[in-house]
């Protein structure tokens, strides 16, 4: 059986908790973190974050969509 995985609710609860900063506070940081995160990649292909860890754009083949109700591609 999978452990349940930690939601953004809860993740935004447990900084604001650790920090002493109120759950508005927090969503913020981590809101900032993901904008900064994202245009890093965009432009670097790379974003680190020290001792958590790293985000790297990654190249993929186009994939052949499928409707499955009808069965086309």
């Amino acid at each position: 059986m999978a452990e349940a995985r930690m939601t953004q609710t809860q993740l935004v609860r447990t900084l604001a908790e650790g920090l002493e900063v109120n759950n508005k506070t927090a969503r913020s940081f981590l809101e900032k973190l993901a904008e900064i995160a994202i245009k890093e990649v965009k432009k670097n292909g790379v974003f680190v974050v020290p001792g958590l860890g790293r985000l790297v754009r990654q190249e993929r083949k186009a994939r052949v969509g499928r409707n499955p109700a009808t069965g086309d591609r």
